[in-house]
């Protein structure tokens, strides 16, 4: 039952068609802000249909385990959240003791799995993007970790279920929480203004640089799983409390705020972002915990 869970509902499968479904409101939206029409609901499929009946090109300079395997791992990981997440929605018995630790961790592996893979590339500039995403890393994980303690303080429980009994908007230090999270997710997701490791005006796509076809697919894959994953997170630990059309209503608002928030910002430097993450959001984040230890 487990393999069925993972691979077909409300695994991979499942979490594939979704999340394309997302990424194409998304891009939808996108294109409205922007005056043009946008792509049809299809043209995800399209997109990863052709990035995948391409040839496998790997440089001459990179080392080919860890220029490859990096990538499968880090979508694995990817879907591992995506179920862990609709199983706790769908049905709460299966939320297990630590299951938000563990989410949190594995929400990390991608990144890592990137900047592995970018790295054993051997591209300069493939390097510059890494050095960029382990500073970006390092400063918005704190901040998130910091969020996320909120509600386990507030809910005295590490698993889901307990934390889906709260709600973000019955106390300030909830609140807080819950801003600073959509923040760090928004970077973790590496969405502009926090696209700093990509930037494709600067370094011509900086840690995915040397991808394409399959590989490049794979990458795409796991950025939308990603993509459509973050919400569900954010309403699990912090706006579950409601019918299940208000969840819906929920969910849509969070992916709308990603996609206003990138659409309406110029990238940051990563000194920018390093200050903004360091100075502005994780003394917030520490506030957020006070006021939660002091029961507000």
């Amino acid at each position: 039952m487990s393999i069925i869970y993972y691979l077909i509902f409300p695994g991979f499968v499942f979490t594939t068609i979704f999340s394309m479904i997302v990424c194409w409101f998304d891009r939808k939206l996108t294109a409205r802000l922007q005056w043009r029409k946008g792509p049809p609901l299809l043209q995800n499929f399209y997109d990863l249909f052709k990035l995948f009946s391409k040839e496998v090109v790997i440089p001459d300079s990179a080392n080919k385990t860890l220029f490859v395997l990096p990538l499968i791992i880090g979508l694995f990981s990817t879907v591992l959240v995506a179920t862990i997440e609709w199983l706790v929605i769908i049905l709460p018995q299966h939320s297990f003791v630590g299951d938000v630790v563990v989410v949190l961790y594995l929400f990390m592996i991608p990144s890592i799995m990137f900047m592995i893979s970018s790295a054993a590339s051997g591209n300069p500039i493939a390097m510059v993007g890494v050095s960029r995403e382990i500073k970006l890393m390092l400063s918005y994980e704190l901040p998130l970790v910091c969020a996320v303690l909120v509600s386990i303080i507030k809910s005295g429980s590490i698993r889901f279920v307990d934390l889906m009994k709260i709600s973000a908007f019955s106390s300030v230090s909830e609140i807080i929480a819950l801003v600073v999270a959509i923040i760090c997710f928004h970077a973790k997701l590496g969405l502009v203004p926090f696209d700093i490791a990509e930037a494709e005006t600067e370094l011509a796509s900086g840690i995915f640089i040397e991808y394409s076809g399959p590989l490049l697919g794979i990458v795409r894959l796991t950025r939308q799983i990603l993509f459509s994953t973050a919400p569900l997170f954010i309403i699990t630990v912090f706006l579950f409390k409601g019918s299940w059309w208000l969840l819906v209503i929920k969910y849509i608002l969070i992916v709308v705020i990603f996609t206003l928030i990138r659409n309406v910002n110029p990238r940051l430097r990563i000194d920018q972002a390093i200050k903004f993450f360091w100075f502005i959001v994780f003394p917030i984040s520490l506030l957020g915990i006070i006021l939660a230890l002091l029961g507000l």
